[in-house]
């Protein structure tokens, strides 16, 4: 597979990238910074990969979306783990950067926060955040049940009757 049609494979997913990046850092230079990284990590680690795979114009469309699928979960993984290094470095410059409706979500640990949007908002299975985060089955189960319980507590506190 050449350069271009990995792009065309990865051009339509580009923006749930960007709202993933903004999901684990709340700044939007950092948030695309950290898109770039990831796509340039998966790209210099997966080489021998995505070059074996078939030329774009071969596939048919279900191989496409299989394709399109497996590199958008290659490169979370690789975003997940740049993604949370750099969280945890930049706490002190994106906690002024907050969305203040989302306070309680940005308040969570950057792994729960990539738990909780890989499963909420992008729709993967357990298997695949397993996968995609690179931790424990009860490991991801556990951080989802903990950060559903913190964000469901801090809502119904700020609700009062």
């Amino acid at each position: 597979m050449k350069r271009k049609d990995f792009y065309q494979l990865v051009l339509p997913v580009t923006d749930k990238l960007y709202r993933m990046a903004f999901r684990l850092i709340p700044d939007d230079l950092q948030a695309e910074q950290l898109v770039v990284d990831s796509l340039n990590a998966y790209l210099i680690k997966e080489k021998k990969k995505i070059l074996a795979a078939s030329e774009y114009e071969l596939l048919s469309k279900k191989d496409i979306q299989i394709s399109r699928r497996l590199y958008f979960k290659g490169i979370l993984r690789y975003m997940g783990e740049i993604g949370c290094r750099r969280s945890s470095q930049l706490v002190d410059q994106t906690k002024f950067n907050q969305p203040s409706d989302f306070q309680s979500f940005y308040g969570l640990a950057p792994k729960v926060r990539l738990i909780i949007s890989l499963r909420y908002d992008f729709q993967f299975t357990v298997d695949e955040i397993e996968d995609i985060a690179t931790m424990p089955r009860y490991e991801v189960i556990e951080k989802l049940h903990n950060g559903r319980f913190l964000l469901l507590n801090d809502f119904n506190q700020g609700v009062q009757p």
